[in-house]
């Protein structure tokens, strides 16, 4: 789970932001009662399992999404080549800025353990990298370019656990434009300490691109008893939103190639076609989604009452809303963040969805949450959200961009259940968008268009 993310010199962010986890030590209500499915305590501080990052469009929320994955992929990703020059992203609003490293840290746990991973990047190189354990002042590694040998120092501390042969095997494989966690991560070495972080970044630090969601694969994935518990979910979720879906099915169907290859199709293409599928015919597998309808009966006379029956009518998945496809796809990527105790960002969360989808969505989270280890922010523009009895105001994080073009976090210091944070939140949205003066006279002006 983790602790916080810090950036400094990337994108809108000049100077050091956090974006913490960390809920407050007060509670939200008369009762002093924070349900454990908020949080879990780690080293005396409770760690939330949801936040909810709030604010202007180009205040920086993406851009926080962004650096979680720029780090990710650094610490995972070796590139192809030496000489392919790191993909540096720093604040471009002042000359000072351009010219210095990007910094990115992430304090995490693993099995209650608390690691630090942090990374500075320049245009030329990866400049500094760390990993260590907090609290017990033992490092990992360390490594950092020396300007004047123009080499690379690896500092391995008594917390590794890689022999020296491979060591120097790591040191040797080593480029300026690579992490040591991806390096390692590329070669066949033994180390329990270096493996168990790099599979966390690979396995359990998730950035969800909704538009990578393949719905089929998704509900019929081969394992029977995780379908069952998907199909079991989804229905439940579906029928709680006032969807009248009911059922879903999975069907293989069968399409006729020369139906498929239009008269402009490459021939190029057609021939890669007939050769994969020789007897003409390209099988794949749809979803079929089954709605409850209540249909009139017919009346033997025109003073008989009204009697209804029970009818269902299967659709195939494109011809549905777009808020009741977006309902089904995050149903499926937040059992697997829950399952896959995995720490996920999400971007416009609220997409296309009434804003009570949104809040029963995040609840039903919260309770896959209740008895696992993992985590989920969450960017919206939907201020209706926060008027809600149950959002936590300490687990709101407010993305503000200064005069100066500099995105800064703001969290609560406190929790207090009569405060309300939408209140208080659109006085600050109207200082922020310049509307003290009165609005009428501001509209005036697109009046003379």
């Amino acid at each position: 789970m983790i602790e916080y993310f810090k950036v400094k010199n990337f994108k809108s962010y000049r100077d050091e932001a956090i974006l913490s986890f960390v809920a407050s030590r007060k509670e939200n209500g008369p009762n002093n009662d924070l349900p454990l499915s908020w949080y879990k305590e780690i080293d005396g501080k409770r760690i939330l399992k949801l936040l909810i990052g709030v604010g202007l469009n180009g205040a920086g929320k993406t851009k926080m999404l962004n650096g979680i994955e720029y780090l990710k992929e650094k610490a995972t990703v070796k590139p192809q080549l030496p000489t392919i020059l790191p993909d540096y992203k720093p604040f471009l609003l002042d000359n000072e800025s351009k010219e210095m490293p990007s910094e990115l840290e992430l304090s995490y746990y693993i099995d209650d353990v608390n690691y630090i991973y942090n990374i500075k990047i320049s245009r030329d190189r990866i400049e500094e990298e760390e990993l260590k354990i907090k609290g017990r002042g033992l490092k990992i590694y360390s490594r950092k370019y020396d300007k004047d040998t123009e080499t690379i120092k690896i500092n391995f501390g008594s917390a590794c656990d890689l022999s020296e042969s491979d060591q120097h095997d790591l040191e040797l494989n080593l480029w300026n434009n690579a992490t040591v966690l991806a390096t390692f991560g590329s070669l066949n070495m033994l180390s329990k300490l270096l493996r168990l972080n790099y599979d966390y970044f690979v396995n359990r630090l998730s950035i969800v691109h909704k538009a990578n969601i393949t719905l089929t694969e998704k509900l019929s994935s081969g394992d029977p008893e995780r379908d069952a518990k998907i199909k079991e979910l989804l229905t439940q979720l579906l029928k709680d939103v006032g969807s009248k879906i009911v059922d879903y099915r999975i069907e293989e169907v069968s399409i006729n190639l020369n139906d498929l290859i239009k008269n402009e199709t490459p021939d190029i293409v057609k021939n890669v076609l007939q050769q994969q599928y020789p007897n003409g015919n390209l099988k794949q597998k749809v979803v079929r989604f089954v709605h409850e309808l209540q249909t009139e009966l017919p009346k033997q006379n025109e003073d008989d009452p009204t009697e209804y029956q029970t009818v269902y009518q299967s659709l195939d998945f494109e011809p549905e809303s777009d808020g009741t496809k977006q309902i089904i796809k995050l149903g499926i990527v937040l059992y697997e963040i829950a399952i896959g105790k995995k720490s996920a960002f999400i971007d416009e969360f609220e997409r296309l969805m009434h804003s009570k989808a949104v809040e029963f969505i995040l609840k039903m989270y919260l309770s896959l949450a209740a008895d696992r280890e993992c985590q989920l922010f969450v960017a919206t523009h939907d201020l209706i959200l926060f008027d809600s009895k149950f959002i936590r105001q300490d687990a709101v994080r407010k993305f503000q961009k200064g005069p100066d073009g500099v995105t800064r976090i703001l969290k609560k210091k406190y929790v207090h259940h009569t405060m309300n944070f939408l209140n208080s939140y659109n006085e600050e949205l109207e200082e922020e968008i310049g509307r003290e003066e009165d609005e009428a006279t501001t509209l005036s002006f697109y009046q003379d268009f």
